[in-house]
């Protein structure tokens, strides 16, 4: 049996105290603490819904189609990780996000309910950096100093440091 709300309340909480720390970071943190909770709350109906076999039937694909913005919609950073390298703790229910996700029971809920992945994906985006892609290394060689003779000591200029460090003309 696998359950969201242990992580993603682990996930509020550790959420919560770096919002109270850091004045900066507030207003974005309490929206992204709504914005998890609905999650939460959200999956939790799903997985009620999906072990008592009644599940709604999936929508059409709303994909191309263009709906009315309803109003100002926040905005929170696009980069992969963001929450995972703003608030520390949300890295460790990243990984333990991710281990729930590798459960067979899991898998099979994944698999059946398209909804779930939705609402899953902004989530892992916000708390798990991208691999970054294997990039092939090319040995390059090491730089070698050439081989060049020792260049002459130079000549005198005509200066040289005289008694109490001044120089005087030779």
């Amino acid at each position: 049996m696998f359950n969201f709300s242990h992580i993603l309340t682990e996930l509020q909480a550790a959420i919560a105290v770096v919002s109270a720390r850091h004045r900066a970071l507030t207003p974005l943190l309490v929206a992204v603490w709504g914005r998890i909770g609905r999650m939460g709350t959200r999956l939790e109906r799903l997985i009620a819904l999906w072990r008592a076999g009644m599940l709604p039937k999936p929508r059409a694909s709303r994909a191309g189609v263009t709906s009315k913005p309803s109003g100002e919609r926040r905005r929170f950073p696009a980069s992969a990780g963001w929450l995972a390298a703003s608030v520390r703790e949300a890295a460790v229910a990243g990984a333990k996000l991710q281990q729930l996700l590798t459960h067979e029971e899991c898998v099979a809920f994944l698999a059946e309910v398209p909804q779930a992945r939705r609402i899953l994906r902004p989530l892992l985006h916000m708390l798990t950096a991208r691999p970054q892609s294997a990039k092939v290394r090319t040995v390059v060689p090491a730089w070698a100093r050439p081989t060049v003779a020792p260049l002459p000591p130079p000549t005198p200029a005509g200066l040289v440091l005289g008694p109490g460090g001044r120089l005087i003309w030779m």
